[in-house]
């Protein structure tokens, strides 16, 4: 569930940024969401990579131990 959690929390931040271009630089949906992702600078992108995937390490690895933990405590 952490999981869940943590893709749908990126996924609207992805959208919230987006409408702000949209609003700002007066693009349509598809060009905001394409200078996001793919801009001319590189290190914008690689952050982004790299702070999804930490974070999804994480929450996955928490979803785990949860998981892992209900079924040592269900009684047999």
């Amino acid at each position: 569930m952490i999981t869940f959690s943590y893709l749908t929390i990126f996924l609207l931040l992805a959208i919230l940024s987006t409408i702000f271009d949209m609003r700002i630089f007066d693009y349509t949906f598809l060009e905001a969401m394409r200078n996001l992702l793919f801009s001319e600078i590189a290190t914008g992108r690689m952050i982004i990579i790299f702070t999804v995937l930490i974070g999804l390490a994480t929450s996955a690895a928490a979803d785990f131990r949860l998981m892992k933990a209900r079924k040592k405590n269900r009684p047999s």
